[in-house]
């Protein structure tokens, strides 16, 4: 069975260099591609996720760029995670920004150790991977004038 796999993207900004901000973001969906070769070792490419497979290994980039004059500070970027998919731990931790993750439909952010779940009877586990429902990124420098980049995250189609 394929499918199609969207996400959507929130740009929050406070405290700009210049009134004049404009941070353009836009969103590209891959998926991994396994190819064993004749002498038994890998090739990993990505490619357009126009269809996907469950059991697939998809990649969400955010790519970001900075049409101001001025540099841009405080950006914090907020991708959801599709409800298909399955985060992979660790994927969107980047050395440009500050990771952060949601449990509770971009409600409340924590740092991934710190996150927790309520459980119908009350109590409260550690979350899981798939428990993670949006990401949010606090870019750590201050984006300079025509400046790019690309943060991004993995997950698994259920």
């Amino acid at each position: 069975m394929y499918r199609k796999v969207f996400c959507s993207l929130a740009i929050l900004a406070t405290g700009f260099a210049a009134p004049a901000f404009a941070l353009t973001a836009s969103q590209t969906v891959e998926r991994e591609v396994v190819v064993r070769n004749v002498d038994g070792s890998q090739t990993i490419t990505r490619e357009a996720a126009d269809k996907v497979t469950p059991g697939d290994k998809v990649i969400y980039s955010l790519n970001y760029y900075n049409d101001a004059a001025e540099p841009a500070e405080n950006i914090v970027l907020v991708m959801p995670i599709p409800g298909e998919i399955d985060y992979i731990d660790g994927s969107a931790d980047t050395k440009q920004a500050i990771s952060t993750y949601s449990v509770d439909d971009g409600k409340v952010f924590a740092k991934r150790d710190d996150l927790r779940v309520l459980q119908a009877d009350g109590s409260e586990r550690a979350a899981r991977a798939e428990d993670i429902t949006h990401i949010r990124w606090t870019i750590k420098d201050a984006v300079a004038p025509k400046a790019s980049g690309t943060l991004s995250f993995s997950g698994r189609l259920q």
